[in-house]
């Protein structure tokens, strides 16, 4: 494989038993409008268009391309044709969050990536349930979050408010942040790997846009400040884009600001995600044990007894029994 696609993941691909084959273009979509594409391939940048089969799945959009997908592309066209995007390989991780509306449908924000970098500012913006609930869209997707807090440099009261985020960080290493400074960004970048994807969530204003144009070194996004009397931020960024990051310094998906973060649970991901927690499920006295308050759960047992495994513990409980203070989670004994 060339190095472009060593640099988009495509490792994560070929680990997965995946086999390039002739007259087909793999490539990894960086941005998606509406029947138009743009795909990161080893060949550069390219516009594809959806086929006939992806426009006849526009009533269920999770077969509809998204951010962060690799997609196969038609190379058997004419030149003066646009190329189509022939096959949408299966993911094997996704962002997704629960569409709005009575209906419970899924809507997939990022297509497979490897960390969630949840985004919250230390300004007006700070809000620990507000920022509880962003990462609990990560682990509702069985996918492992970094929090990063923005604006530390325009605050004093930072030690209270890291005290505040103390029960509900459930072991997520959390890092305050300038995004204007690269220095202060190297430690929570140490997460991200050469070919893996962060996709990029949070509320408006909080820096997100700014965060990638400081890793990129150019202006990829356009900014806005946020307005000054209450720190709420403007959309501007109104759609999802897929950057490469100079060097081996992995993937980063930007995203639109989000006013809240309604959570979808992918009952395949939290199997693997708490697989280790899980495990232990069998050993409870009960069958239908929920791993809250039943007598002799092997799982609360040893998470008494090991910090990390009661991390996931915590995050377990907040993500599938819907508990929104982990003050009101059981004691662990």
């Amino acid at each position: 494989m060339s190095d472009q696609l060593n640099q988009l993941g495509v490792q994560a691909l070929m680990t997965r038993g995946y086999e390039l084959t002739k007259h087909v273009m793999l490539g990894r979509v960086s941005r998606q409008d509406r029947q138009r594409v743009t795909v990161l391939t080893e060949e550069g940048p390219i516009r594809a268009v959806l086929n006939q089969k992806n426009r006849l799945s526009q009533k269920n959009e999770n077969l509809i391309p998204a951010v962060g997908d690799w997609v196969e592309i038609d190379r058997t066209l004419a030149e003066s044709e646009l190329p189509s995007i022939k096959a949408l390989l299966p993911r094997y991780s996704k962002l997704s969050r629960r569409a709005a509306g009575d209906a419970p449908f899924e809507q997939v924000l990022v297509a497979n990536p490897d960390l969630v970098f949840v985004v919250s500012g230390l300004d007006q913006n700070f809000n620990p349930n507000r920022i509880q609930r962003f990462l609990s869209m990560a682990w509702s997707c069985g996918l492992p979050a970094v929090l990063l807090l923005s604006k530390a440099d325009l605050i004093d009261q930072l030690p209270e408010k890291l005290k505040l985020l103390e029960p509900i960080l459930c072991g997520t290493p959390v890092y305050p942040v300038n995004m204007h400074s690269a220095s202060t960004l190297a430690a929570p970048l140490a997460h991200l790997k050469s070919g893996q994807c962060a996709a990029l969530i949070g509320s408006s204003g909080v820096g997100k846009s700014t965060l990638v144009n400081q890793l990129l070194g150019f202006d990829q996004m356009i900014t806005r400040e946020v307005r000054a009397f209450d720190d709420k931020g403007r959309h501007t960024t109104t759609h999802r884009e897929l950057c490469v990051l100079p060097g081996s310094g992995g993937l980063i998906i930007d995203t639109p600001g989000m006013r809240e973060a309604q959570i979808w649970y992918d009952e395949a991901q939290l199997q693997v995600r708490y697989r280790n927690l899980l495990d232990l499920a069998r050993h409870c006295k009960f069958t239908n044990c929920r791993h809250l308050e039943e007598p002799d759960c092997s799982v609360r047992n040893q998470a008494s007894t090991d910090v990390a495994m009661d991390n996931l513990w915590r995050q377990y409980c907040l993500v599938t029994h819907g508990i929104t203070d982990i003050s009101k989670l059981p004691s662990k004994r």
